[in-house]
């Protein structure tokens, strides 16, 4: 809202996921005094048309290729027949005042109000098509989603979307305290954040990770991508694809213990998608059955190592490392109709390992060849190099495939046959190992240094942080010698804490229950990472695994559920002492409220929303209490003398 000439203005925008609509309302407080001008534009070739006296439509095609932005800047390629077609409308609804239209746009003069409704739609017609030649009617389509809407007010629009949006958001609400600073216009907090100010600050970035899962990732649509839904660079950063060796991954850290597993879904979409090419890929260049990715997926689904450096397209694990995922939300849901539909991507992504793993000199099975999250080793003869075999990471990730497989498969009572081969093969998998010389959790298959330890580049944590492989009381030496590792590493103090660079520190500090260490990540993330906008900046470019990474770190501070208990409170952070969560997810079918005062939870209530057994274990500090509930219960816990 502004005033100007002694006139009140103001805009409302809002993005209606039922109405598949932008919807724009313009008012002004004096009758006549608003007049617009409204058009319609595009990077790529497009030409505009007018559809009756009140609609402008934008009609184009999309290049058919387009080189990353990383080899410098290019041209887009376009070629006949080839590329995908999409239409965009834009149309007046609502007004008082004249409407005049052209092919340049439609203008609207001596209005006091006015709604205008933007629909878009594409050619794509799924991973397998394509988009030219068997692509959807993208005119047909706005002329659906036009249809339905003209005939409802701007307040009809909102209140479907409120609704719509509210029913998600409202879920979960988060207060860490207040200051002087939340009353601030948001540029300025950023600008002035310095570590013990404005704790309000904390819970909105959590909030924010939210709002942008709920709107980039919806049933039905692609899953969040490197800047979710929010490109407009025709080069954009990493080509806007999903970069499976950590960063499609981290979008989604936070989503079912945020209490948005509908927003899952897509996620889950891609990888039943991705086992098409997936399998041939298997099949081409390792000659085993099952299914493989490896670091980068597109909207094509291809699942082939791309071009630049083995460093990184060699990553023989992102399928398998996206299968975690499915575990995760079964976890969460206790869903077995989900498990069951997605076993035979958890079988097949684990049949690939039982034919491609190779025996290492002592016997066990590893990958060959290997490399570890894109990170150069060092070995004592002064040699330094990427390529390996068996690094911890990918071994780290099969292992937890292969655990999620045959717990799977006694759940659901399927084939002792592939039972037997998995755990055959998991039997003989090479162990992690502890480095005799540092007491550092091994990186390499060998006992090798890092070529350049203060890259950030910390991969071999992900059993620690993405799985349960490695917890503070389960094994205790492991946790310990990766907590060794981070100490030498510093993978917090890399960059400028933004991305992988910044999440993948604030998670590990939050499973080693340390807040305040977890807040100085999230202090300099804030100080150092974010645009005037709330969002996460990593060398320049928005990476939005930068914001969701941290809504995850965040989450974790105040509840965790990966170690077989529910554990309230872990890493809370002294910078908020009083506070209050309701609506966070807990593995297992539960959902879980908090209050704390002083530093020290004042209660907490459990709700068995679908649980899996009739026991759970509730930690706080150390000690711990056996909660019974049935579906539909709930508790209230209190510990100690509180």
């Amino acid at each position: 809202s502004y005033t100007q000439n002694g006139v009140n203005y103001k805009r409302e925008i809002f993005s209606s996921y039922p109405d598949q609509a932008i919807v724009i309302r313009l008012t002004s407080d004096k009758k006549g005094s608003l007049n617009v001008k409204s058009s319609l534009s595009s990077q790529v070739h497009h030409k505009n048309t007018l559809v009756g006296n009140n609609t402008i439509s934008i009609k184009g095609i999309a290049p058919f290729h387009v080189k990353a932005h990383y080899l410098g800047v290019h041209a887009p390629v376009y070629k006949d027949g080839h590329g995908m077609r999409f239409e965009g409308r834009l149309s007046v609804t609502e007004t008082d005042g004249e409407i005049s239209g052209s092919t340049s746009g439609v203008d609207i003069s001596g209005a006091s109000s006015a709604t205008l409704v933007f629909v878009g739609a594409t050619s794509y017609n799924g991973f397998s098509k394509n988009p030219s030649t068997e692509g959807k009617d993208e005119v047909k389509e706005c002329d659906n989603y036009l249809s339905a809407l003209n005939k409802d007010s701007y307040k009809k629009l909102k209140k479907t979307h409120t609704k719509d949006y509210q029913e998600l958001f409202s879920r979960v609400s988060l207060d860490l305290g207040d200051s002087p600073e939340s009353k601030l216009p948001l540029n300025e907090r950023i600008a002035n954040y310095k570590k013990g100010m404005d704790p309000a600050l904390t819970s909105l970035y959590f909030q924010f990770g939210r709002y942008l899962l709920i709107s980039a990732s919806r049933p039905g649509s692609q899953p969040s991508n490197l800047q979710g839904i929010w490109n407009k660079d025709l080069q954009p950063a990493w080509s806007s694809n999903w970069t499976i060796n950590c960063n499609t991954q981290l979008n989604y850290w936070a989503v079912d213990v945020a209490n948005l597993s509908e927003c899952h879904l897509p996620l889950f979409d891609m990888i039943r998608e991705a086992t098409v090419d997936g399998s041939k890929t298997a099949k081409n260049l390792y000659n085993s059955r099952g299914w493989m990715a490896h670091h980068n997926l597109d909207i094509w689904r291809t699942t082939w190592p791309i071009g630049g450096s083995g460093l990184w397209a060699i990553f023989q694990t992102g399928g398998a490392w996206l299968c975690q995922h499915i575990w995760d939300h079964y976890e969460y849901t206790q869903n077995k109709e989900f498990l069951k539909e997605y076993y035979p991507i958890l079988r097949d992504a684990s049949l690939f390992y039982v034919d491609h793993l190779q025996k290492d000199k002592e016997g066990y099975l590893v990958t060959i060849p290997s490399e570890s999250f894109e990170n150069g080793f060092k070995k004592p003869n002064g040699e330094t190099g990427w390529a390996c075999i068996g690094s911890a990471q990918d071994m780290q990730i099969i292992r937890s495939l292969y655990e999620r497989t045959l717990t799977t498969i006694d759940i659901l009572g399927e084939s002792k046959d592939v039972r037997k081969e998995i755990q055959d093969s998991y039997d003989k998998l090479a162990p992690m190992k502890i480095s005799p010389r540092t007491g550092e959790l091994q990186e390499w298959n060998d006992d090798w240094e890092p070529a350049h330890a203060g890259s950030g580049q910390v991969g071999h944590g992900w059993g620690f942080v993405a799985s349960n492989l490695i917890t503070l009381r389960g094994t205790p030496e492991l946790a310990a010698a990766f907590r060794k590792t981070i100490e030498y590493r510093k993978p917090d103090y890399t960059y400028n804490s933004g991305s992988w660079t910044g999440a993948f520190p604030a998670n590990y500090w939050a499973r080693f229950e340390e807040g305040d260490s977890v807040q100085r990540v999230l202090d300099r993330h804030f100080d150092l990472a974010l645009f005037p906008n709330l969002t996460s900046q990593f060398t320049g470019y928005w990476e939005i695994d930068g914001n969701l990474g941290f809504t995850s770190a965040i989450a974790q501070m105040l509840l965790q559920s990966h170690a077989g208990e529910i554990n309230l409170l872990p890493a809370l952070a002294s910078k908020y002492p009083t506070g209050s969560v309701k609506g966070l997810r807990a593995r297992g079918g539960y959902e879980v409220d908090l209050c704390w005062k002083d530093g020290k939870l004042i209660e907490a209530e459990l709700k068995a929303i679908n649980p899996s057994e009739e026991n759970v274990i509730v930690r706080y500090g150390e000690d711990t209490q056996t909660i019974s509930l049935q579906e539909g219960d709930s508790k209230v816990i209190k510990f100690g003398n509180i």
